[in-house]
């Protein structure tokens, strides 16, 4: 990642309060009012991808949490745009595992979305959380 973030336009790290899924909108909004601030298009997909990647980590983590936070960093380059989401860490006694919903079930798609909606996403290489790239 560290040469993603050095070849950047722009880039910019926030960290939110964890614990209330109020988080989901207020991140949207800062993604959306940096890349306004920057004179940078946002993409369609990139709000629902970082909505699905901070409720990820809300639900899925130690920054549902209150008390915990979650750290958004946006980075904008000549052909994508790069967010990462950081994360408090795993809750107590839970392993992070890839589920497989069923037709009927009402959630678990959100990394299924995130796949199918970005260029690339994966882990953070240091610390716990996940990225996700879409083009520009």
């Amino acid at each position: 990642m560290a040469a993603a973030v050095m070849q950047a336009l722009h880039q910019a790290r926030r960290t939110f309060p964890g614990g209330d899924m109020v988080t989901v909108g207020a991140a949207r909004r800062w993604v959306e009012d940096h890349l306004r601030e920057w004179d940078v298009e946002a993409p369609d997909l990139l709000t629902l991808i970082v909505s699905e990647l901070v409720t990820n980590a809300l639900t899925h983590t130690r920054s549902g949490i209150p008390g915990e936070n979650v750290t958004l960093r946006l980075y904008v380059h000549s052909d994508y745009i790069r967010v990462a989401v950081k994360d408090a860490g795993p809750k107590p006694r839970r392993v992070p595992r890839r589920r497989s919903p069923e037709d009927t079930s009402t959630h678990g798609r959100g990394l299924l979305l995130v796949d199918a909606l970005s260029l690339r996403w994966g882990p953070l290489t240091v610390g716990t959380g996940v990225f996700a790239e879409v083009a520009r």
